[in-house]
């Protein structure tokens, strides 16, 4: 078993990194939906914090992520039809746009109140806005929320694909990210 990715399978640093990157962005999911929740103001300030530190520590780990994956070779496709091919990239892709625009549209949402970015009550990430800038601010919390709503069905899509996989082709794919296997 390999640390590193090989043409035959992922390695122990790209499982980690990928299952890492799911638990935390489900962990943000259900902390988001904490705060729209939240009972008052001081609740709904104490899950934002919340939610915005564990957004900050995530976003080094998918950092780290897209730089492991740009220096690592991808264990080669399984077999597949075209339009499965097609419907995986997709999926993919929209994962990967969906959280581009939470990273995105979360800092700045906190931001266009003035406010700073509080990491675990550790450090301040001081907002560029001197002021609280409404119309940016409504604008990023609709677009957040709405990206937000793509989430389950990517998930159920990915899960339906890793179980074709494992129960109907029998093929290798789930496995690949689960443990790696001297090819």
């Amino acid at each position: 078993m390999s640390l590193t990715n090989t043409r035959a399978a992922y390695g122990w640093i790209a499982i980690a990194l990928h299952w890492i990157s799911a638990v935390g962005v489900t962990a943000l999911y259900f902390l988001g939906e904490r705060m729209e929740d939240a009972a008052d103001r001081a609740e709904k300030i104490a899950a934002r914090d919340l939610h915005v530190s564990v957004a900050m520590l995530l976003i080094a780990f998918l950092a780290a992520r897209l730089f492991w994956t740009a220096s690592q070779p991808s264990p080669r496709p399984i077999e597949q039809s075209r339009v499965l091919r097609i419907a995986a990239h997709a999926v993919q892709g929209l994962f990967l746009l969906m959280i581009a625009v939470l990273i995105v549209t979360g800092p700045l949402a906190v931001w266009s109140t003035g406010q700073p970015l509080q990491v675990f009550d550790l450090i301040a990430i001081p907002s560029p806005f001197a002021a609280r800038v409404d119309w940016l601010h409504e604008a990023c919390e609709e677009v957040h929320g709405a990206a937000t709503k793509l989430f389950w069905p990517l998930i159920a899509l990915h899960v339906a694909g890793a179980v074709k996989h494992l129960l109907y082709d029998r093929d290798r794919t789930l496995q690949r990210m689960l443990w790696v296997r001297r090819a």
